[in-house]
């Protein structure tokens, strides 16, 4: 249906007699999908965020694995780098802050659950 039948259908049902009654309730429908419209924008963007952070947390942990079974900070870093694609810009960009996160942390750190750590701290970033 074109917009311009959607529109003649809405005058022809305001032009009849229920037409007030019809007409109040195609006004709360508009006003209901622009309100949810409002509210589903940030919700996405912040789970787009989130998706990102988790994405890392995962990264993180594989590199927390490497550094335990004895890898250079280095080697890990390529390894975990290696399993993204060329157009992950925004990930192989993180890899030397997420090196220097897990190398940072001391062996009881270390043996703790570095991803959820990780996934908290990158949530909480207001950046």
């Amino acid at each position: 249906m074109r917009v311009g039948d959607f529109l003649k259908t809405v005058t022809y049902i305001v032009s009849q007699e229920n037409g007030r009654f019809v007409m109040s309730h195609f006004k709360r429908l508009v006003t209901l999908a622009v309100i949810s419209t409002c509210i589903a924008l940030p919700a996405a963007a912040k789970s787009k965020k989130d998706k990102f952070c988790e994405e890392l947390a995962y990264a993180s942990q594989q590199m927390a694995d490497l550094r335990i079974d004895g890898s250079s900070e280095e080697e890990a870093r390529l390894m975990v780098a290696a399993q993204y694609e060329d157009d992950q810009v925004t990930h192989l960009q993180m890899m030397p802050y997420l090196s220097a996160f897990v190398y940072g942390l001391n062996k009881e750190q270390l043996s703790e659950d570095v991803e959820a750590a990780f996934s908290e701290q990158c949530k909480g970033y207001k950046g």
